[in-house]
């Protein structure tokens, strides 16, 4: 695999498993500097100990001092940050009218406020270098969200808005921000209750079998990674304030 982040600092969170694991293995094997920011430290430490160029930083993404903290230690050790890869994300099942302010508030501190303050905390690195990358993680739930999911959906939602207006303010620097909604991703995520979802009858017989999802089978970690890379890389130069969908056909049916 070429080395075209060769010299690029790249910052992931949420970086211990699923999708930020497998994007930051992309980038590291594709020549980046890679620091990973997550609240799991072992997962943290196991990346380490196999992964070229990867720096692992312990955070809880849902305290403001733990990140201003991080990134205050990052800056200290690297001249430059050129990409930055929002992927920490939690998913809370519960219908609304049992959704109390406290599941609200934690699902929006760790999928929504994380990603706002990196990208506040960050931009003045990015703009005075004159060069950045932002990849914003979204999701296919924002628009086409399965039952007890209208917290997540919010959360998820607000970053295809929020991706569309840092790129305005940021284009000018030199900085572009895009974003990726991934469908059904064979993640730790899609374990509910013990339970992998992809892997029940209600799923092999609608998303599989009646192909639900047109290309009929759940995506993987990699293929996300895939998107990521080309949105952090010097390849994408034209493309900013936009929304991926990678979703195996998902949201294309009815």
């Amino acid at each position: 695999m070429g080395e075209r982040f060769q010299d690029r600092v790249a910052i992931v969170t949420g970086a211990a498993q699923g999708i930020g694991a497998a994007i930051a293995l992309r980038l590291s094997r594709e020549g980046a500097t890679v620091i990973g920011l997550d609240i799991k430290r072992d997962e943290l430490a196991a990346l380490s100990a196999h992964l070229p160029r990867f720096e692992a930083e312990p955070v809880d993404l849902a305290s403001l001092t733990d990140i201003a903290r991080a990134i205050e230690k990052i800056r200290g050790k690297h001249s430059r940050i050129d990409v930055l890869i929002n992927n920490a994300g939690v998913m809370d099942y519960v219908r609304i009218d049992l959704a109390g302010l406290e599941k609200w508030r934690r699902v929006m501190a760790i999928n929504l406020e994380a990603q706002f303050h990196m990208c506040r905390l960050l931009a003045p690195v990015m703009m005075e270098q004159g060069y950045g990358r932002i990849v914003n993680i979204a999701s296919t739930e924002a628009v086409q969200p399965e039952p007890h999911v209208s917290i997540y959906a919010a959360s998820k939602g607000a970053i295809f808005s929020f991706t569309r207006a840092i790129a305005v303010d940021l284009a000018p620097f030199g900085i572009l921000a895009n974003a990726i909604a991934p469908g059904c991703i064979h993640t730790p995520m899609s374990i509910v209750n013990g339970v992998d979802e992809t892997t029940t009858d209600v799923f092999q017989e609608w998303y599989v079998g009646k192909r639900k999802i047109p290309l009929a089978r759940p995506g993987e970690p990699e293929e996300i990674a895939a998107v990521a890379a080309f949105l952090a890389s010097d390849e994408c130069s034209y493309v900013t304030g936009q929304t991926i969908i990678v979703d195996g056909g998902l949201t294309i049916t009815n």
